[in-house]
């Protein structure tokens, strides 16, 4: 049994203010889409499966090497696309090309260049996106394009706050919408790619609900692939398909059903690389919940893009869920130690939702001057929208990596084992074509 004497030093770490409980809401327990995910039975076509990783991989040097075609002639740059096809590209819709470069004879770097990534991604974060249907015609991909050069891009890295998994999203009016991307008490996610993850999913010209709808797609199987803030992204995505594909209601038309090893519906499954911390602990162990063996994030030892975004954890994390665990339970000393604990750690958790909630606020704004033309109305109506409001506050800053970690081990001074010269590289682990590489070497 816990103590008193056990409570002091906690105590002291926290700190020693005292505050009276505020009046927080309470996440909803309803869980039934997360639990349909059957953790007990391996589904056909399961497990890590290293020819489907690579594949996955090459959609990703089509979106992220597309700058390096244009100035080099180097093959590491260009994409394999081997038995698939290119149904959708946002960066140029109606190309079916792989290595596509349009015709221009302007500056390389010019704003209106086709070819240049800077440009052809859609606001507000410059994202891009392909749609893509394999030789059997039954199995889809959906990849997600990384950071590019510019600011817009690098914006949705910066954003380093959280907000909550569960109708955390705000639309144009500031009214809090009803997506749900996890059901796990306390999941958050990082803001910056999860605002890029709801405009890509609900652009109302190049967005993946409207096309998945436009298309009619019925894949057995549909994959989900990205490389760094697109593996941060196409991660979200994944969260948000699962649980569209379970929505009873079907809000988002998409006329879909779930596989779960006894019907025809489709399986999601989805291979990420060089994955930057898409959100907390608890997002994370949802991912888990949903996605087992369905779910690869394949990062490079050597890679640093995956240790961010820093994680910064508060006592408050770890003594709050503890401390209200416990309270009214035991003798005096301990109702005294849980109450002062709760009392203790939710100043922490206030201040922490309140800068949570100026950061956000700023991220709204930025969307509201960036006048984006999403599809919404069909899907949250306006009197709804109305009275829908938040279910908890963010609070964690506690960043971890989602889905099932498949190590590759990058090597100093690694030869022809990298693409490039001889020049400074910092960012040289990270790059989509060494890890192609590395797969190659070293999961053969």
């Amino acid at each position: 049994m816990f103590k008193l004497y056990q409570a002091i030093p906690l105590l002291f770490l926290i700190s020693c203010a005292v505050a009276t409980e505020p009046n927080n809401s309470t996440l909803s327990t309803h869980t039934q889409q997360r639990d349909l995910a059957n953790t007990s039975k391996h589904q056909t076509g399961s497990g890590f499966i290293n020819a489907e990783a690579q594949q996955l991989l090459e959609f990703c040097i089509e979106l992220n090497n597309q700058d390096d075609r244009l100035t080099s002639d180097n093959k590491d740059f260009r994409a394999n696309g081997g038995d698939w096809t290119i149904v959708y590209d946002s960066r140029h819709p109606g190309n079916t090309e792989w290595n596509k470069k349009w015709p221009y004879s302007g500056p390389v770097d010019d704003k209106i260049n086709p070819n240049n990534p800077q440009n052809n991604g859609f606001k507000p974060f410059n994202n891009a996106w392909l749609l893509l249907q394999s030789k059997n015609k039954s199995e889809y991909a959906i990849a997600i394009r990384g950071t590019v050069k510019g600011l817009s891009s690098l914006a949705a890295d910066a954003l380093l706050s959280t907000i909550p998994a569960q109708a955390g999203i705000k639309n144009q009016d500031g009214k809090t919408l009803p997506i749900t991307f996890a059901q796990t008490e306390k999941a958050e996610l990082h803001i910056g790619f999860a605002y890029a993850a709801f405009t890509m999913l609900f652009d109302k010209e190049h967005g993946i609900i409207s096309q998945l709808q436009k298309l009619d797609i019925k894949p057995t199987k549909l994959f989900i692939t990205g490389h760094s803030q697109g593996a941060a992204i196409a991660t979200i995505i994944n969260s948000f398909l699962y649980y569209a594909i379970t929505d009873p209601s079907d809000r988002y038309q998409l006329n879909l059903k779930l596989n779960q090893g006894n019907n025809d519906g489709v399986q999601l499954k989805s291979y990420i690389f060089a994955q930057p911390k898409p959100g907390n602990l608890q997002y994370a162990q949802d991912v888990a919940k949903i996605s087992q063996d369905m779910f690869f994030t394949v990062n490079n030892v050597l890679d640093p893009v995956q240790q961010i975004p820093l994680t910064i954890q508060l006592p408050s994390e770890v003594l709050n869920s503890v401390s209200k665990e416990n309270l009214g339970k035991g003798n005096w000393e301990d109702e005294l130690a849980f109450n002062a604990l709760y009392k203790v750690s939710n100043v922490f958790k206030v201040a922490r939702e309140k800068i949570a909630g100026l950061l956000a606020n700023q991220v709204e704004k930025h969307f509201n001057q960036q006048k984006l033309d999403l599809n919404l109305e069909p899907y949250f109506p306006t009197a709804q929208v109305a009275t829908t409001q938040p279910t908890e506050k963010a609070n964690s800053q506690n960043y971890t990596l989602a889905g099932q970690l498949v190590p590759v081990f990058g090597l100093y001074n690694g030869g022809n084992l990298y693409p490039g010269d001889e020049k400074a590289d910092i960012l040289l682990q990270h790059h989509a074509t060494s890890y192609r590489k590395l797969l190659a070497k070293q999961l053969p």
